[in-house]
This record gives C-alpha cells, structure tokens and sequence, in this order.
C-alpha cells in the first residue's frame, strides 16, 4: 500500500511525500496522478521518499520518467530524505546521476532554484 501525499502544490514547486510500499501495486496505484503532480505541471518537483520502505523497478522508471519530462521544460526533480536502503538501492541503479538525492529541504531548494 502507498499514500500519494501533497505537502505543498504552487506556481513555484510541487512538494510530495510518498509512504509506504512503491511496489508493482503501489505504483499503478499512484503513477497516473503522480505524473499529473509532476510532468504534467512542469513545475520544479521535491519528492520526500523518507516514508518509502520498499521500491521496484517500476517504481525507479516513474521517477526517471516524470524527471526526464520535467527535463524538456526546464524544471528539476529532487529526491528528498531516502532511507539508506532505499537510497543504495537507487545509486547501486544510477538513479542518482539524473534525479539528485538530497537530504535537507535547503540542498533541495538549491538544486531547484539555483539563482534564488
């Protein structure tokens, strides 16, 4: 089970918060409205995966996807918080060289809006 949580939605950032489990499940659950929260906004995007406990495959491509759409309009998708776990998962797959893994709000901030 996964919950698709919105922290903050403006014409400045996407904020979103994903707990649970982003298995095959979770991410049919969540993948239709977490690309209409990212991609199709176009918006700068900071996903906080502390509450993520478990990612497959599927779930890794939704991230690339929606971060590579994102790409062609000029906005950034960061990853915030990942648990250690998770996170080695996503480096041992290279997720980090396209999508950054941050762990502050700050160093999010920064990636995202580079001359604020």
């Amino acid at each position: 089970m996964i919950q698709l949580n919105v922290v903050q939605l403006d014409e400045r950032i996407t904020h979103l918060a994903l707990v649970g489990r982003l298995d095959i499940a979770g991410q049919h659950a969540i993948d239709v409205k977490f690309h209409g929260y990212t991609a199709a906004r176009r918006r700068p995007a900071l996903v906080d995966i502390s509450g993520l406990d478990f990612i497959t495959s599927l779930g890794m491509g939704m991230f690339v996807s929606c971060a590579r759409s994102l790409q062609r309009y000029g906005a950034k998708m960061v990853l915030l918080n990942p648990r250690p776990e998770i996170e080695n998962v996503l480096k041992a797959v290279g997720i980090d060289q396209g999508i950054p893994l941050v762990h502050s709000v700050e160093e999010a901030h920064r990636i995202l809006f580079p001359s604020s």
